[in-house]
């Protein structure tokens, strides 16, 4: 049983390790692993108190941080399954998700409780949710309570995007959740040493890996703070002080961590602790295990791992030794883990070697399905074709792979709309109704393309019966949608293309760079900060042509291209900014005003290279500041930075 139920395996690893820190942050506030458990026995006993009993969905409306942590655990504790909730969803998304999920209780950060009692009135949900935060549990017991979860209760909800258009929940269970992480520990030979960096949002699966791991393993949780996420530069910096050894990570962020070592003078010295990053989320690149080498070299073992949700964190695994061969093929997701088979199939038949067909994965330890949603479980959770007369339900995962002839796998991309941007799976359908719910728009596709970078952005092409504002159709789908789902473009079009069938031709969508300039003017840069501005705009966004007046946001940039923006214009002039100055409205000539206006400069570049600048008092004047309500893109993490 103990091995099973993780939360059991925690309280024997605080009997080992009791003065131990468990959890740290950056600000320098942490906590042993006796005063975790103490805490989230406390919380544990108060939920019992209150009517918790085994499998009581229960919210979690906490930024990421000491008091989630332990909140998770007194979750589990209790008996409970746990429902992380995004603090910076729209009220829209919240309410939908709260009515699906309906939870007894939800856990409260102290700063976040009048934004929660704002939801829940909304949602008419003010009397049946019982809200309680840490602080509130003092008075209880800190011994550990009597165990009340078997192995295949459930254990968490988490909302993924849905293809029908609704966000659908999977029910996650102890004995799933267990599998991977004891897999993981044993099979990287992790103990107390490790040191592992929460970077993956609370809200998605895999930040279940990135907690539990460290903390099950005797090791310890390292949590950086909100600008140390929001540029490469100083994320690198605190991975290097925090001594980190282990790092899950989607091939986006590694991509940018890449360019940010090149940019040393040691690149080989960076990142002297780690030992291990494990990638996830979505494709990993020839190109970028290539580059990756010759910078570190083999010092630093790369893994590339493969599984969705719904079986419960990743069942593949590849530890990349051979350096690739074909560096723009994406690198195999190799082997499954113990206890699972990766089956390819065409027609109901296992494929030959080389043969391409959908990847559908065996397994004891995946979840229960989807919550309360038998007919939508029932679609992707088959029976298995080679083993007609017996129950044995395998997963039906939408993607495309072969076997190679060893016998790994390779993945090949999906048979429906569903794609990953920045490592976030989401449902193009989902967006598309959102979309759809302006009462102007009358048809529209999602698309997304892909740039140089191996890098995805979306693209909301619509027809409406009156001409509708990027700005204002952005802005109404932040009432429904969280930031990563918003499109990076917006084009609106008379008609749809229609190929010879009557469906609307894909590949005849003009290309959104094709159209940026048709509503505001291009303007070409007039001074050295502005042609420096421009490249490094044009390198991020992938963009030939950037005018001076064009935003961030209209011309492609998202949370994901901005860290990498404030990189590089911390590079090239230092000066930091911030995303209070790259979001809603910076342009080129904004921001190039600021870096002129700013008097503790200390530029890379001699002041004779800025001797073209534009007087003074022909530049327009710095008007760049904004509150928290008026960002476009940035994530809840960025909105918490920016309340603060």
């Amino acid at each position: 049983m103990i091995k099973t139920i993780i939360h059991t395996v925690f309280e024997e690893t605080v009997k080992r390790f009791p003065n131990k820190i468990a959890i740290e942050e950056s600000n320098g506030k942490h906590i042993t692993y006796d005063v975790v458990n103490r805490t989230a026995n406390r919380l544990a006993y108060a939920l019992r108190e209150k009517g918790c009993r085994s499998e009581t969905v229960i919210g979690l409306f906490q930024p990421q941080g000491i008091d989630y942590v332990i909140s998770l655990l007194g979750i589990a504790k209790a008996g409970g399954i746990f429902l992380p909730l995004d603090i910076g969803s729209p009220a829209n998304r919240l309410k939908n998700i709260l009515l699906k999920s309906a939870p007894t209780f939800i856990v409260v950060g102290e700063e976040q409780t009048t934004a929660l009692n704002n939801v829940l009135a909304k949602a008419g949900l003010s009397k049946q949710i019982t809200v309680l935060s840490l602080s509130e549990v003092k008075e209880f017991p800190e011994t550990n309570p009597e165990l009340l979860s078997e192995p295949d209760d459930g254990n968490s909800i988490i909302f993924t995007s849905g293809s029908t258009g609704e966000p659908k929940a999977i029910l996650g269970c102890h004995k799933g959740l267990s599998h991977f992480i004891h897999w993981e520990i044993k099979e990287f030979c992790l103990d107390e040493r490790i040191k592992v960096s929460q970077l993956a949002p609370p809200t998605f699966d895999v930040s279940l890996r990135d907690i539990l791991v460290p903390l099950l393993a005797g090791g310890t949780l390292c949590i950086p703070s909100t600008p140390d996420r929001t540029s490469t530069g100083r994320l690198l910096h605190w991975l290097q002080k925090s001594q980190i050894t282990l790092m899950h990570c989607v091939p986006s962020l590694f991509r940018l961590l890449i360019k940010e070592i090149e940019q040393l003078e040691t690149p080989d010295l960076a990142l002297p602790a780690m030992e291990k990053i494990l990638l996830a989320g979505e494709p990993l690149y020839g190109n970028d295990v290539l580059k990756w080498r010759s910078l570190i070299g083999e010092r630093i073992e790369l893994v590339n791992l493969y599984g969705p949700s719904e079986t419960t964190l990743a069942k593949a695994f590849n530890r990349i030794k051979e350096p690739p061969r074909e560096p723009g093929k994406i690198i195999p997701i190799g082997q499954p883990i113990a206890n699972t088979a990766l089956l390819i199939f065409k027609n109901n038949e296992l494929c030959e070697k080389n043969e391409i067909g959908e990847i559908h994965i065996k397994t004891p330890f995946m979840s229960k399905g989807y919550y309360r949603d038998p007919e939508l479980t029932a679609i992707n959770f088959i029976q298995n074709p080679l083993n007609p007369n017996v129950k044995d339900i395998i997963y039906k995962t939408g993607d495309l792979g072969r076997y190679l002839p060893d016998r790994s796998v390779e993945l090949l991309g999906r048979q429906d709309n569903q794609v990953k941007v920045n490592g976030i799976r989401i449902e193009l359908a989902e967006i598309e109704k959102d979309v759809l719910r302006h009462d102007a728009v009358e048809q529209t596709v999602i698309v997304a393309h892909q740039t140089t970078h191996h890098d995805s952005h979306l693209t909301c092409y619509y027809v409406a019966n009156r001409e509708i504002d990027t700005h204002e159709l952005r802005e109404y789908l932040r009432s429904w949608l969280p930031d990563y789902m918003i499109p990076a473009f917006f084009v609106q079009l008379d008609q749809f293309p229609l190929n010879l069938h009557g469906k609307i031709d894909r590949s005849a969508l003009p290309k959104p760079e094709d159209l940026l300039y048709q509503h505001v003017e291009y303007e070409a840069p007039k001074n050295e900060i502005e042609k420096q501005l421009v490249a490094i705009w044009g390198e991020v966004l992938g963009l030939k042509k950037i005018g001076i007046n064009n935003t961030f946001i209209d011309l492609g940039g998202d949370s994901l291209k901005a860290i990498r923006t404030i990189s590089r214009i911390y590079q090239t002039f230092g000066f930091q900014i911030s995303f209070q100055q790259l979001f809603p409205n910076a342009t080129v000539q904004k921001l190039a005003t600021q870096i002129y206006h700013n008097e503790t400069i200390e530029t890379k570049n001699s002041r004779s290279e800025f001797a073209d600048i534009q007087p003074v008092e022909n530049l327009p004047k710095p008007n760049i500041e904004v509150s928290p309500t008026d960002i476009t893109k940035a994530t809840a993490e960025e909105l918490a930075m920016l309340a603060e």
